[in-house]
């Protein structure tokens, strides 16, 4: 018997299954674009017979039920379990996709990490790390890592309002940023990254994944995301400060991936340097950048073992 495990984002859904091994096995990527809803997805995948299901939801979750964030998919316990055939809802567990990431770090390989800016000098530890995901939307993480199993605080800060920094950042380019840019998700996303340019070109529209592609050949698109850049810098100055994430800040998704692995680094770590209290502390933290969407789905197969959801092999 085998537990199936799926990563839910804003664009793509990615569904793998545990074997008693602990390893994965058949892992699949499926476009959201292409299907009304997640069972749909599932029928896709085809029928198995598993122990559980854990689900990682780019959106709000509670114990019964989540939803995606820029699309109407419902995820709800019973639901899934009759249709998979498991015995009740409590054999299938939902979380965040953000606390998977969190989870999924003691496993990530160095080759699935590029590093950003490396630790200086040993800037002490207090096992604390910062999983920070920019893609169709913006999320974070706090995680404290120990022997045993993470532990991962969630949070839905794409939800609440950019720091004073960004807001004064945007406000020099565009006095209504206020109202254009309420929260967090409205600067840092792909959508945010489609707004900021539709601004600064003068209302051409293009789609974030294409004006990273465009960095180097369109004068707009570079701008872009060179403000977009200094913007993620001060963002995550003030994200040192509200978590000490003292073990690394690690990005992840898309859109993070697009900025910090472009020449705009630079801008970002212009505006990363801390002028404030304690900087000698905080100027010191690694940032670090997650280069495999697949990542994650090591951190939910450890939260399915971790729930007794999955029946290992004798050793």
């Amino acid at each position: 018997m085998s537990v199936l495990v799926a990563d839910v984002g804003g664009t793509n859904t990615r569904l793998a299954i545990l074997e008693p091994s602990g390893n994965l096995s058949a892992p699949q990527r499926y476009s959201n674009d292409s299907y009304a809803s997640f069972e749909a997805v599932l029928e896709a995948f085809g029928p198995q017979k598993f122990d559980g299901c854990v689900i990682a939801i780019a959106g709000p979750v509670t114990r019964d039920r989540a939803q995606l964030t820029n699309r109407n998919w419902v995820f709800h316990r019973p639901t899934i379990a009759r249709q998979l055939g498991l015995p009740g809802p409590d054999s299938v567990r939902l979380m965040n996709d953000l606390a998977a990431l969190g989870h999924a770090l003691p496993g990530v390989r160095s080759d699935q990490l590029s590093h950003i800016r490396p630790i200086q000098n040993s800037a002490g530890t207090n096992g604390q790390a910062l999983v920070v995901g920019i893609g169709t939307g913006f999320n974070v993480a706090l995680v404290k890592l120990s022997q045993q199993q993470p532990v991962v605080l969630e949070a839905e800060l794409g939800h609440a309002c950019p720091p004073a920094s960004v807001s004064h950042a945007l406000a020099a380019a565009w006095g209504d940023a206020p109202e254009r840019f309420v929260t967090n998700e409205d600067v840092f996303s792909g959508r945010g990254l489609a707004k900021v340019h539709q601004l600064l070109a003068g209302g051409t529209l293009l789609t974030g994944p294409d004006i990273l592609a465009n960095y180097e050949n369109d004068v707009a698109a570079a701008h872009t995301v060179d403000l977009l850049a200094e913007l993620l810098g001060l963002l995550t100055q003030q994200l040192i400060y509200m978590y000490l994430p003292f073990d690394g800040v690690y990005f992840a998704g898309g859109v993070a991936r697009g900025i910090l692995g472009s020449p705009a680094r630079g801008h970002f770590l212009n505006k990363l340097k801390s002028p404030g209290p304690f900087a000698d502390q905080t100027d010191r933290v690694a940032v670090r950048l997650i280069n495999d969407d697949a990542a994650a789905l090591g951190g939910i197969a450890g939260v399915a073992t971790s729930a007794g959801l999955l029946h290992r092999d004798p050793v």
